[in-house]
C-alpha cells in the first residue's frame, strides 16, 4: 500500500492515451515535481490551468493533487473539497485523501469530522509499519481535536513511542509534541487562574511558573525534530502564554493585607515581572522570525510573530524602556 505521506505519481508518466491527453499528464508530472520540491503554491496555479480538460481517468490523480498542493500552501479550505471529491468517486487515492482530509478538517477547527475520517482508516487493515504509524498519531490528535482529550493524549503518548523507536513520521511527530504542549499549557491557565484569596493566588503563580519551565523543557523534543512548522507553532504558543501570565499578574488583585504603601510597592513589582515575561515572549518570538528567514521557510504564523514581537517593543519604547 502506498504511503500516505508519500505521493507516488510515477503513474502518471505512463499514462494511456484514453485517460487523457498528453498534455495533461505531462502538466500533472510536472506539477508533481513541483509540489516534491517545495513549490505548492506554483504547483496550485499549474493544476487551476488545466482545470475542465482532465479526462475521466485522471481525474482522481488530478483532484488529489491539486488537494495536496492546497493543503500545502496553507489552503486547508480550499484542500478539503477536492479531497472529498476523490473519496466520493473511489477510483484511487482514497485511503490517502482520507488522512489528508482528516488533517484539513483538524486545521479547520473540526475535529469531529477528522475523527469520523479516521476511524475509518484504522479499521482498515494491512498498512505497512509507515503508515500504521501515521494514521496512530493522527487518529490520536484528532481525539483531541474533537475534544476526546483524555484518551486522544493516552494514545497519542503510546503512538509517540512507537514512532520515535522507529524514527517514523517526523512532521507528525513533531504535531504530536507541539500538542501536547498546549495542552499542558491550557490545563495550566484553566487550573490556575490567578483568582481568589491571597493563599489561592500564591498557588496559581507557583502552578503557573512550573507550567511554563514544563513548556520550555517540552520545546527541546519538538526543536530535535527539525520540523520548521511545529517549531513556530510551539514557539508563538510559549510567547503567548508568558504574555498573558505577565497579564494575570498585573490584572490580579492586590493581596488584602497590605497596607497602601506596601501595595504600591507590590503594583511595582509586578510590574517589572510583567516586562520580564514580555522581555522573554520577544525572544521567543524573535527565534521564530529567525528560524524562519534563515530556512527560508514561509508560513501564515510568521506575520503573527512578527506583528506579537514589534508590538512588545514598541510598547517598551514607549514605556521608556531600551
Amino acid at each position: 500500500m502506498a504511503a500516505l505521506l508519500l505521493l507516488a505519481l510515477g503513474g502518471f508518466e505512463a499514462a494511456r492515451a484514453d485517460e487523457g491527453t498528453a498534455g495533461v499528464t505531462d502538466v500533472l508530472v510536472l506539477a508533481e515535481d513541483m509540489r516534491r520540491s517545495g513549490a505548492p503554491g506554483n504547483c496550485h496555479e499549474l493544476l487551476m490551468s488545466i482545470d475542465g480538460m482532465v479526462g475521466d481517468g485522471q481525474l482522481s490523480d488530478y483532484l488529489y493533487l491539486r488537494g495536496f498542493c492546497a493543503e500545502l500552501a496553507w489552503d486547508s479550505a480550499g484542500a478539503a473539497p477536492d479531497y472529498e471529491e476523490v473519496i466520493t468517486r473511489g477510483r484511487g487515492h482514497v485511503d490517502e485523501a482520507r488522512f489528508r482530509l482528516a488533517l484539513v478538517l483538524e486545521d479547520l477547527g473540526d475535529g469531529h469530522g477528522a475523527l469520523q475520517q479516521m476511524a475509518i482508516l484504522h479499521k482498515n487493515e494491512g498498512w505497512d509499519l509507515n503508515d500504521q504509524v501515521g494514521v496512530n498519531l493522527e487518529r490520536a490528535l484528532a481525539q483531541i481535536a474533537a475534544g476526546r482529550v483524555k484518551r486522544g493524549v493516552q494514545n497519542l503518548e503510546a503512538a509517540l513511542v512507537v514512532a520515535e523507536s522507529w524514527n517514523k513520521q517526523s512532521w507528525l511527530r513533531a504535531k504530536a509534541h507541539y500538542v501536547l504542549l498546549d495542552q499542558e499549557l491550557a490545563a495550566a491557565e484553566r487550573a490556575s487562574a490567578l483568582k481568589g484569596g491571597d493563599r489561592g493566588q500564591g498557588q496559581a503563580v507557583t502552578a503557573r511558573v512550573q507550567a511554563l519551565a514544563a513548556a520550555q523543557e517540552a520545546m527541546l523534543p519538538l526543536v530535535a525534530i527539525q520540523e520548521p512548522e511545529w517549531i513556530l507553532h510551539g514557539l508563538y504558543r510559549l510567547g503567548s502564554a508568558y504574555v498573558a501570565f505577565g497579564d494575570e499578574l498585573v490584572a490580579a488583585r492586590v493581596p488584602a493585607r497590605l497596607s497602601d504603601a506596601e501595595a504600591a510597592i507590590y503594583r511595582a513589582e509586578v510590574a517589572k515581572q510583567r516586562e520580564s515575561l514580555r522581555d522573554k515572549a520577544a525572544h521567543v518570538y524573535d527565534q521564530g522570525i529567525q528560524l524562519s528567514l534563515r530556512l527560508q521557510f514561509e508560513s501564515p504564523l510568521l506575520a503573527r510573530l512578527v506583528l506579537e514581537r514589534d508590538r512588545i517593543n514598541a510598547s517598551r519604547q514607549a514605556n521608556g524602556g531600551g
